[in-house]
């Protein structure tokens, strides 16, 4: 059931003036003004704040360039500690890489007396057929024995081009020191001086560098001084 509408509005006016009597006094405006003015503020205090603001921004400051210096410090660090890691890992690849390639060498030069074995076979297997004559007949199956060995021969050559192994140039061309160990002289008239007449033993690079030194013989013509 609705109240009534002077109740209600009874009840508003009672709640305004019990807030009115509650509400601090307005200042009499004839009243003296000096008597309202707010009091004089405190610039020691002021001053003192600023003061302490300032310094503690410098603090923070400081603070703060400190952890920039450290961190960049601890940058260095890591970088300099990285690049220590790097080139240590890369001494450690090329020492492996030195040992394995060392240990290839020694093998290969071992495998390199086997060719020649082959080698001084098929040379010998050559000169008994090329001593066929009126008188004298080619041993049966010779031309075989020939074949099998240039066939045995270029195999064993091929695998050796695969690791980069190649045959010294020898006979024809002029001496060279780096491939090549002089343990003749002769005095031919074939070829100019100095240049090697005959390979008495095989010699072979590996990319470049020598794996066995060729001796050779060598022409030469002018007697040495």
């Amino acid at each position: 059931m609705s109240e009534p509408d002077g109740d209600w509005r009874e009840r508003v006016l009672a709640d305004f003036r019990r807030w009115l009597d509650g509400a601090a006094p307005l200042p009499d405006p004839g009243a003296d003004s000096a008597a309202v003015e707010a009091p004089d503020p405190d610039l020691r205090a002021l001053f003192a704040e600023f003061a302490a603001l300032r310094q503690e921004v410098r603090l923070q400051n400081r603070e703060q360039s400190r952890a920039v210096r450290d961190l960049a410090r601890a940058a260095e660090g890591y970088e300099a500690a990285a690049g220590l890691v790097q080139r240590r890992e890369d001494d450690l690849a090329a020492f492996e890489a030195r040992v394995i390639r060392g240990a290839e060498n020694r093998c290969l030069r071992s495998v390199l007396g086997v060719r020649d074995a082959l080698a001084r076979g098929r040379d010998e297997a050559v000169r008994l057929h090329e001593r066929a004559g009126l008188f004298r007949r080619r041993p049966r199956g010779i031309a075989g024995v020939v074949e099998g060995y240039e066939l045995a021969l270029r195999r064993f050559d091929r695998a050796l081009a695969g690791y980069g192994v190649e045959r010294v140039k020898t006979a024809g061309h002029p001496f060279d020191s780096r491939t090549m160990h002089a343990v003749e002289m002769r005095r031919t008239g074939h070829g100019g001086d100095g240049v090697v007449v005959e390979e008495l033993l095989g010699g072979f690079t590996r990319d470049g560098e020598v794996l066995r030194l060729a001796e050779v013989a060598v022409n030469r013509l002018e007697p040495r001084e």
